[in-house]
């Protein structure tokens, strides 16, 4: 049996043991770099870095560039770190590449002993609760092992990118039912598109906030067909983006539900595509459709590839096409991982 606990000083002298095993290897969701060793050799220095550990699961901690907010533990077993691994809140364009969400790593006297599975089941619990739905694990194309480790807890394998094997797992995260508040995603907020603004969208006025290329001519025709009363749930949303509070794209349901079924459409301005905003937006949105009852379909141009490949992390199938080819109809399947009647 083993346990995820913060790291603590309690455990020092089994933390370094584990160390050594790993001689100069990399150790993966660890947040320790060989080369500072002689440094933490020290008592002091070793409680400090401890405690930098545990700041940086809170989101208002400062961090150096490229590190995102992460949840440090140690696998324990019986008393003795046998183990490491982190969850990250928050995806950069490399963690997309490359890291992912969660990194782990297991010490080579405690492997092929279902350590790992165990530890990663844990480590999605973990993320589930930190309302990150889904999860992105990877790695090395060569480690089969690991692969395997992945696929046991979930992982549905996307691609693979240099030399990477970038897989996704589902958590089952709770989500709020949708309503005309703002909806929260790990990465972004999405705004409901005041009168006053759709007002200033058409007439082509923009404001600081607004990324360049905001709004594309797809968030003008989103606001177009908001009612006159003005936003309601239903209604399109700015993509703010929670690094640095700029709108970036918009999300929003093409019309109020019809017999229990939604249609979503979505977009982001070019400069805040590719590093995983899109995945985590549409996640958040598709959630609180679902906690209220609702089924979620959505239309993709043909070759919109990208789109296609987050709907289909997300648990979409393509079910057809309009008559004339122009249009791919996406469902939603179900938690019980098949498509819900129609």
């Amino acid at each position: 049996m083993i346990e995820l606990v913060r790291p603590t000083v309690d455990l020092a002298d089994s933390w370094w043991a584990m160390v050594d095993e790993f001689g100069h290897g990399t150790i993966h969701g660890s947040g320790y770099h060989a080369r500072d060793r002689r440094v933490l050799a020290e008592p002091d220095a070793f409680e400090a870095w401890v405690d930098w550990l545990g700041r940086q699961e809170h989101p208002d901690e400062p961090l150096p560039p490229e590190r995102v907010p992460s949840s440090y533990r140690w696998i324990v077993e019986e008393g003795r770190v046998v183990g490491t691994i982190a969850v990250r809140h928050a995806l950069t364009p490399s963690l997309v590449a490359e890291g992912g969400h969660i990194g782990y790593a297991v010490a080579p006297g405690s492997r092929r002993r279902g350590i790992a599975r165990a530890a990663l089941g844990e480590a999605l619990h973990l993320a589930a609760r930190r309302g990150i739905d889904p999860v992105l694990v990877t790695c090395d194309a060569t480690n089969a092992a690991s692969a395997r480790t992945i696929a046991s807890c979930g992982g549905v394998l996307e691609d693979e990118r240099d030399g990477v094997r970038r897989h996704w797992v589902r958590t089952g995260a709770p989500a709020a039912p949708i309503g005309p508040e703002p909806v929260e995603t790990r990465a972004a907020r999405l705004v409901p598109i005041t009168a006053a603004e759709a007002r200033a969208m058409l007439a082509g006025r923009t404001r600081r906030d607004w990324a360049d290329g905001y709004p594309r001519e797809d968030d003008l025709d989103a606001v177009r067909m908001m009612p006159p009363t003005g936003p309601d749930a239903w209604s399109p949303r700015h993509v703010v983006r929670r690094a640095d509070g700029r709108v970036v794209g918009s999300i929003g349901c093409v019309g109020p539900p019809d017999d229990g079924v939604v249609e979503v459409g979505y977009g982001l301005v070019p400069a805040a595509r590719g590093g995983g905003l899109m995945t985590d937006v549409l996640s958040g949105m598709v959630r609180s459709l679902e906690a209220a009852g609702l089924r979620v379909v959505a239309h993709t141009a043909p070759d919109n590839v990208a789109s296609h490949r987050v709907l289909a992390r997300l648990g979409f199938e393509r079910l057809g096409s309009q008559t004339d080819g122009s249009e791919w109809l996406w469902n939603r399947r179900s938690a019980a991982g098949v498509v819900s009647d129609a």
